[in-house]
C-alpha cells in the first residue's frame, strides 16, 4: 500500500506571541494518524509573505499533502492566500464561486470590500467549503489552505479528509507501568533493537503530591501487521522487574 505524508504550516503572529494557543495542528495530527497519513513536520511561522512563500514551496515539494491554517480572513494582515499565489506563480484574484457564496451569505449591503478579500485566491483553486461562516478555504496543487479559528477549521477538515487518498492507519498501543524510566530504560532499548519496524516511546509522569510516578510506554508502527509481540515483550519485562502494567 502506498504511503502518504503530510506537513502542517501554522501561520500567525498571534500564535508566536503566545496570545493564542494553537490547537489546529494537534487536531489535524490526530486525524491524520487515524487516516493512515504520516505527519512528518509541523511549523509555526509569522505573518510574513517571504516566510510563507518559502515554507509552502519547501513543504509542497517534500510531502504528499500540506495543510496551512490561519491568515485567510478579511483584515490587512491576512496574507496567506496572496502569498501562496506568489509561491506557485499564479494570479491572485477573485474566485467567482467563492464571491457568490459570500455575497449570498451576507445581508444586502454588508458584503463590503474587506469581506470580499476572502474570495481572493490563486487562479485555479478548488474550494474547501465552510458550512459555519461561508468563507471558503481552498486547495491549490497539494496545498490545503484553512482558517485559523479552530471550530471552523475542524468542521472543514472533517469534510476534506474524506476526499484524500490514504494509507494504512498507524498501529498504536500505550502501556502504563508504575516502574520508573531509569529502571526500565536499558530493557526498552533491547526490545527496540529487536523490533526495528516499530517505535517505542517512553513518557514518564510524576505526582508530586502523592509522591508516585511511572511511565507511559507508547508502541507504534506504520509497517507491522501487528504490534502485539512488542507489547507482550514489554509487559513481560515489566513483570520480571517487579512492576505492574496496564493497557491504557
Amino acid at each position: 500500500m502506498k504511503s502518504y505524508t503530510a506537513g502542517i504550516i501554522v501561520i500567525g503572529d498571534e500564535i508566536l506571541s503566545g496570545r493564542t494557543q494553537d490547537s489546529n495542528s494537534n487536531y489535524i495530527a490526530k486525524t491524520l494518524l487515524n487516516e493512515g497519513i504520516r505527519l512528518e513536520e509541523v511549523v509555526v511561522i509569522k505573518d510574513d509573505k517571504k516566510t510563507i512563500i518559502d515554507k509552502v514551496i519547501n513543504y509542497s515539494s517534500q510531502y504528499s499533502y500540506v495543510f496551512t491554517t490561519g491568515g485567510i480572513g478579511p483584515t490587512h494582515d491576512d496574507i496567506t492566500s496572496e502569498s501562496i499565489s506568489e509561491a506557485f506563480n499564479l494570479e491572485y484574484s477573485i474566485n467567482k464561486k467563492a464571491f457568490d457564496i459570500l455575497d449570498k451569505y451576507y445581508p444586502k449591503g454588508e458584503f463590503n470590500e474587506s469581506r470580499q478579500r476572502m474570495a481572493k485566491m490563486p487562479v485555479g483553486s478548488e474550494l474547501i467549503l465552510n458550512p459555519m461562516t461561508a468563507a471558503p478555504g481552498f486547495k491549490i496543487n497539494n496545498v490545503y489552505v484553512l482558517p485559523g479559528v479552530p471550530e471552523i477549521m475542524q468542521i472543514m477538515f472533517i469534510e476534506l479528509i474524506k476526499k484524500l487518498k490514504k494509507g494504512k492507519p498507524k498501529l498504536v498501543i500505550t502501556i502504563n507501568t508504575n516502574l520508573y524510566e531509569s529502571k526500565i530504560a536499558i530493557f526498552l532499548n533491547d526490545i527496540q533493537d529487536k523490533f526495528k519496524n516499530c517505535s517505542i516511546g517512553s513518557y514518564p509522569y510524576f505526582n508530586l503530591v502523592a509522591k508516585t510516578g511511572g511511565v507511559n510506554i507508547v508502541v507504534s508502527s506504520w509497517d507491522m501487521s501487528s504490534i502485539q509481540p512488542v507489547v507482550d515483550d514489554i509487559v513481560n519485562m515489566i513483570k520480571l522487574n517487579g512492576g505492574k502494567s496496564s493497557i491504557v
